[in-house]
């Protein structure tokens, strides 16, 4: 079975769920309601005022914004044929980041070296001499 038919019927089985919910909910509302009109006056006020001091006790939910669960309500908005598109895009972001950063790097590196080759009282020549690095070696081994 494919992955959008799943999600489909998943979301068919939660909406007949909540129906269910509903329909029994309002079955038990009408069947309370027939039985309030055999009560006694004083029953009701005391349901009603056991009723009102619940009511004043509840606490009403507030909605907070709240960014911990978010990543999990946008990938369950769309499909699940996204997930990897998603994660190819992230990983394509690291590394081009990462590829830049080093090239960065790797320039102010030349440009510490060019800076070092100009403000030297050698000329850029005797760099390349190949007997220089061996006049350098035995120098440096005196």
């Amino acid at each position: 079975m494919n992955q959008p038919a799943m999600t489909q019927s998943r979301y068919a089985q939660l909406n007949e769920q909540q129906l269910n919910e509903q329909q029994f909910g309002l079955k038990i509302r009408n069947k309370l309601n027939s039985g309030n009109a055999s009560l006694d006056a004083s029953i009701a006020d005391r349901l009603f005022l056991a009723r009102q001091q619940a009511l004043s006790h509840h606490t009403a939910s507030v909605a907070e914004l709240s960014l911990a669960g978010l990543g999990r309500h946008v990938f369950s908005m769309g499909s699940d044929h996204w997930r990897p598109i998603a994660a190819a895009a992230a990983l394509l972001a690291f590394l081009v980041c990462g590829d830049y950063i080093t090239s960065i790097q790797r320039a102010a590196e030349l440009e510490e070296v060019d800076s070092a080759l100009l403000a030297d009282d050698l000329p850029i020549n005797a760099y390349l001499d190949r007997g220089f690095d061996t006049w350098l070696n035995s120098s440096g081994q005196r």
